[in-house]
């Protein structure tokens, strides 16, 4: 009986044991299942957060800007593009759309070229000897204010952007001509070159303004955006070059003196002098201190003359002024604008100069820009842009007395380099005189860009499909 007793002691024992061990076991199973679908209903719920996350409007139609490039200014940016848009919603996709923004803003207020490369390049002395300037404008962007206007959501991205983008007509138009199926990639890097020159120009936010394009040889009066009047120029030699610059007319001298430069009066005023005694009295040119008419005269005889013309005298301490009259080199009326060149649009009595369109014919001035019209654009600006009416600035043109008018509003000129134009919707290009067109370079390759960026969209258009 005690042994019977025994035994079933023994079993008891064993079966509590064995229960015993096999409730932790249990439980760590049910601690493991709760743990894998802890994890799980986090991943559920990031990927949930994800697609749940939305774009504010104005990301949106940024990106669609960014669909056709509308403001052609992604340049070397197209990268981070392609890779955003196939990014899935979320709060970093936000931050990086507002990040591209402000890249894309700035490479549309200053360009994708390479300004550093270029700037280098014209310090070197085969430019300087060509006199070879242009002039670039930067705009620093207030990036709080992009943003904040940006993340308002109370204006479009057109409207923000249209703050930044150049007024200049041709702008858009240009744009529109960028097309890989029709235009050869030396011909579509070229014309990307244009656009982008167009946003260097210096913006004063003003549709009237003046533009001397130097490859085309003319002058663009234009008022309300459009093209007032438009004619011929003759601009700086290959050698002695118009600079490339924004400034405003501001004034006008009818009957004007010429102040002969240094190395005119260098190349030919003296050399001229020297062979023939009635030079200077046929021209009616004087000799001076300075450019002052009442400052000290002086005789050509009484000077010795030769040592001037040595290449290693770089100033003459005697100036020539060829004074008023119909022969006079500034023909009868010029025009001024502030600039570092002294520069300016002028008559001339070489009009014939304006029948040709050869390059030897046109690009032969020392840099200043010489006018076929002048008399009609004196007319135009008396009328628009000064208190003076016409009639008397004509007795004052008829007297062959020299008088300065100023400008009572600000008439802005820009002088460009643009080598691609449209006519009757049809793109052209003009001859690189300059050789701008050679040692410009952007900061991309706009054909390469632009066939990658047209097989991404290709692309994506077959996988949404």
């Amino acid at each position: 009986m005690q042994i019977i007793k025994y035994t079933l002691t023994i079993i008891i024992i064993t079966f509590f044991a064995a229960c015993t061990k096999q409730i932790p076991v249990e439980k760590q199973v049910t601690i493991e299942q709760k743990k894998t679908i802890v994890e799980k209903t986090s991943l559920d719920n990031q990927f949930n957060n994800v697609s749940k996350y939305l774009l504010s409007k104005n990301e949106k139609e940024f990106l669609e800007i960014l669909k056709t490039d509308k403001y052609a200014s992604l340049c070397s940016s197209q990268d981070k593009y392609l890779e955003l848009k196939n990014m899935p919603n979320s709060f970093e996709k936000s931050e990086q759309i507002k990040a591209l923004l402000l890249e894309y803003t700035n490479n549309l207020v200053n360009s994708c070229i390479d300004q550093l490369s270029f700037q280098t390049l014209l310090k070197q002395e085969k430019y300087k000897k060509r006199k070879q300037y242009y002039e670039i404008y930067n705009e620093k962007i207030d990036k709080d204010k992009l943003l904040e206007e940006f993340n308002s959501g109370k204006i479009t991205v057109d409207m923000i952007l249209s703050e930044y983008t150049p007024t200049h007509p041709d702008f858009f138009k240009l744009i529109e001509k960028l097309d890989i199926n029709k235009l050869s990639s030396e011909n579509y890097n070229k014309l990307r070159l244009n656009i982008e020159r167009l946003k260097l120009i210096k913006e004063y936010k003003n549709d009237n303004f003046i533009q001397l394009n130097i490859p085309s040889y003319n002058f663009a009066l234009y008022e309300n955006g459009e093209v007032e009047r438009k004619f011929g120029t003759v601009v700086g030699e290959k050698d002695s070059q118009t600079p490339i610059l924004s400034s405003k007319l501001s004034y006008f001298i009818i009957n004007p003196a010429w102040n002969i430069p240094d190395s005119i009066a260098k190349s030919t005023i003296i050399p001229r002098a020297l062979k023939d005694k009635n030079y200077l009295k046929r021209k009616n040119i004087v000799i001076r201190k300075n450019y002052n008419l009442d400052s000290k005269k002086y005789r050509f005889k009484d000077i010795k003359w030769k040592k001037y013309l040595n290449k290693q005298v770089k100033y003459i301490p005697y100036k020539f002024i060829q004074l008023p009259s119909r022969t006079n080199g500034m023909g009868r009326v010029k025009f001024m604008f502030p600039n570092d060149y002294a520069v300016y649009m002028h008559d001339t009595i070489g009009t014939w100069r304006f029948k040709s369109n050869k390059e030897k014919i046109r690009f032969t001035s020392h840099g200043c820009v010489r006018l076929e019209h002048p008399i009609a654009f004196m007319r135009h600006v008396t009328k628009n842009y000064t208190p003076k009416t016409y009639k008397s600035i004509r007795k004052t043109y008829l007297s062959n007395e020299m008088r300065t008018v100023g400008l009572s509003k600000k008439l802005p000129l820009h002088i460009t380099y643009l080598t691609s134009y449209i006519k009757n919707g049809k793109l052209g290009f003009y001859k690189d005189v300059y050789e701008y067109d050679k040692i410009q370079k952007l900061n991309f390759i706009p054909y390469q860009n632009a066939v990658t960026f047209a097989q991404a969209n290709k692309d994506s258009l077959i996988k949404n499909f």
